[in-house]
């Protein structure tokens, strides 16, 4: 791809790069800086505007778009797609029908017949799972020649072998308790496996055997070959399924982080009363016993309670002498972090006497993921002994150095006796009988008064007419 961008970065072309994410453009442009390329690529996000996106359009060159910007930029005419000389898609296995580069390529094709596509993976495996999954990709991508260059390839092979790196491996050996928590995640895997082939007969014995199970493809085959009938599946099945997702996941875990992360996925997973229901059973076996015996004593031992022996002090200082002999800390290091240090060590006795080639240079430790980096760095930077410690008091301090509640205030410490019990509960002094109250007249109840109210507005209205009456025959007489 890199050549391929050297070669149109001239502004009377205009090429479209898709699927390329914020690093891998920085990386392409640094890479053609050192080339000194003079015109170098150019980026389109949301920080241009609208209205000046066709001018940035129209200067040509080499440019980095977004998707959602692309697919908005076609549907409304902003970009010249009779003026693009091709585009150029990257990661081109992430390539399906629904996703918004198809759609893109489908506009384009639909608007420019002339202009080229080309299309760069290196990841091969990918085309392996599903039915003509290459073919279904050529298709998106409106591509008809496949190139395949392997390793073997004269031309390969050749730059390969000017550019050989000196490779050396380090074998590691596991504690006694990982290779005990390896061995029981193996027999519980094997133990899965036998009843999902129980449960469905039709599955290849081959695929589900206890070597393919460790592979990174296992999931995929498993996939391959549920997914098509999972809505007619049981739901022994499907746990079955999840299962081994989990175990796969302490096998990883187990070699690849520290003891205190470990052991808290194991106690999440007994904790978590929706994974206890859910799981097919594996949780009662005698290798699962043996995997959290043996997860705990990489973590920490009980040390014996010495009944026997008595010692005068206050209470305070039985408490804690109680909390130190609960837990002794063991904080097992890994192996692998043993011989990183070792590496490193080596490395910085070999570039004590580098100060006459500029320096002792910098050390790249690459890992698989994120947390392990963070891992990585607090180890080198602490210690494996004082980061696993903190690691211990922030995930297992708070539950695991708790202790039996004592009693609120003095009062009541110096209320226990000796043997612990609380004195008898003094009985309660009878109150003395008060005199009784006179029952009062029962109050009139709202209608009541309403009632007594209207007859009496009856009466002075019938009084008032009478008097009338009087008035009116006193004047006619």
């Amino acid at each position: 791809l890199l050549r391929f961008l050297r070669l149109y970065c001239e502004p009377t072309r205009l090429v479209l790069v898709l699927n390329t994410s914020p690093a891998e453009e920085e990386y392409f442009i640094d890479q053609l800086k050192t080339d000194n390329v003079a015109y170098l690529p150019r980026r389109v996000t949301n920080e241009i505007a609208s209205s000046s996106r066709y001018e940035v359009y129209t200067q040509g060159g080499v440019i980095f778009a977004t998707s959602r910007i692309l697919v908005v930029d076609f549907l409304t005419d902003r970009i010249p797609a009779d003026l693009i000389t091709g585009i150029l898609v990257y990661k081109a296995h992430r390539i399906i029908e629904s996703c918004q580069e198809a759609f893109i390529l489908r506009l384009y094709r639909q608007k420019n017949k002339q202009g080229f596509v080309k299309a760069f993976t290196d990841n091969a495996l990918a085309f392996n799972t599903g039915f003509c999954h290459v073919e279904r990709v050529m298709r998106n991508l409106f591509v008809r020649k496949l190139y395949l260059w392997p390793r073997f390839h004269a031309v390969v092979h050749s730059f390969l072998e000017r550019h050989k790196p000196e490779v050396v491996e380090i074998h590691i050996t596991v504690t006694p308790a990982m290779r005990a928590i390896q061995s029981s995640i193996l027999d519980i895997l094997n133990a899965c496996l036998k009843e999902l082939k129980q449960c469905n007969p039709a599955l290849e014995v081959e695929d589900l055997s206890l070597e393919n199970a460790i592979g990174t493809a296992f999931e995929k085959t498993i996939r391959h070959y549920l997914d098509p009938l999972w809505h007619q599946l049981g739901s022994k099945t499907k746990s079955l399924v999840q299962d081994l997702k989990i175990l796969r996941t302490l096998l990883q875990y187990l070699t690849q982080y520290d003891c205190v992360t470990f052991l808290h996925l194991l106690e999440s997973l007994k904790v978590s009363e929706k994974a206890f229901g859910q799981n097919s059973g594996w949780l009662f076996l005698d290798s699962s016993t043996s995997m959290f015996l043996n997860a705990r004593s990489r973590v920490y031992r009980l040390s014996e309670d010495n009944a026997s022996k008595k010692k005068k002090g206050s209470e305070k200082t039985e408490v804690k002498e109680a909390r130190e002999q609960k837990r002794q800390l063991v904080l097992e290091s890994s192996p692998k972090w043993e011989a990183l240090g070792e590496v490193l060590k080596e490395i910085e006795k070999e570039n004590a006497n580098s100060e006459a080639l500029g320096g002792p240079g910098r050390v790249l430790v690459c890992a698989s993921d994120d947390r392990t980096c963070a891992q990585l760095k607090e180890y080198i930077t602490l210690g494996a002994e004082a980061y696993l410690t903190r690691l211990y008091n922030r995930t297992f301090g708070s539950d695991k150095n708790a202790s039996a509640p004592g009693p609120k205030n003095q009062r009541e410490a110096k209320a226990h006796d000796k043997n612990g019990r609380e004195p008898p509960a003094k009985r309660a002094k009878p109150e003395p009988s008060k005199p009784k109250s006179r029952k009062k007249k029962a109050e009139l109840t709202l209608t009541q008064m309403l009632n007594r109210k209207e007859q009496e507005n009856i009466k002075v209205e019938e009084e008032e007419e009478k008097e009338e009456e009087e008035e009116e025959e006193e004047e006619e007489e």
